[in-house]
This record gives structure tokens, C-alpha cells and sequence, in this order.
């Protein structure tokens, strides 16, 4: 009798039209070269927050999705519950920067859900 392995559907990132202006701009910065927009779970004193990076590698076990803007966002296996159907966001105002939200932040331990940090080989989107 065959195991069929479960089927988990692809995120559904949503990237606002001013953050994907700024991950362009990095990236035409960084000389143009293939970069993927990870975005994954990181610990925050005691609980956990979201990151994001521009990453050169996506791993065999990243989730994967083309935004209709041509950024590939990378999602790992063990972040993907976490981040399935986030937004990705970038604001100018008192708080400039980039923000991730999800509709599963209420998984984190601690629930915070902010973009605290940035990571990978790329550097950081900001």
C-alpha cells in the first residue's frame, strides 16, 4: 500500500506595491543578481518574531511562491506554518521600515510580530 506524503498549498505572500519598490531597489543594488525575498521565524527574548532577508540559496525543503513582481519568496518548512498568508509591507512615516504581518502571528509563543531583524547571505531588505 503506497503513503501518500500530505500536500501543504504554497503560502499566498502578499508584497505591497511600496515594499516591492524597495526589494527592487536593493536588489538592483546588489548588481541585479538572483536573490529570493526569506522571510522565516527567529527568537525574540523569549518568544519568537518574524525576519526577512534577500538570500542567494533556497534550500530544498523552502516553500516557494513568484509574486506577480517577479520576487521569488522563500518561506522554511518549519516558518511556513507561521507565515502562511503573510503580508509583507514597507511604511514611511515615524516607524520607515518593513513590516510582516500574518493571520497565524497568534502561534508565536509570545505573539509578537514584528520584523526585528534581517538575515542571509544578501543582507538586509532596508
Amino acid at each position: 500500500m503506497e503513503t501518500l506524503e500530505p500536500q501543504l498549498e504554497l503560502p499566498s505572500v502578499t508584497v505591497s506595491d511600496e515594499a516591492v519598490k524597495q526589494i527592487l531597489e536593493v536588489v538592483k543594488q546588489q548588481g541585479g543578481k538572483k536573490l529570493y525575498l526569506r522571510l522565516f521565524i527567529q527568537p525574540n527574548g523569549g518568544g519568537l518574531s518574524f525576519g526577512m532577508a534577500l538570500d542567494t540559496k533556497k534550500n530544498s525543503d523552502d516553500h516557494s511562491e513568484i509574486h506577480e513582481s517577479g520576487i521569488e519568496v522563500i518561506i522554511d518548512s518549519l516558518s511556513f506554518p507561521y507565515l502562511k498568508g503573510a503580508s509583507v509591507s514597507y511604511t514611511v512615516g515615524e516607524q520607515t521600515g518593513f513590516s510582516i504581518s500574518s493571520p497565524n502571528a497568534e502561534l508565536l509563543a509570545a505573539g509578537g510580530a514584528s520584523c526585528g531583524s534581517c538575515s542571509g547571505d544578501a543582507g538586509c531588505c532596508g
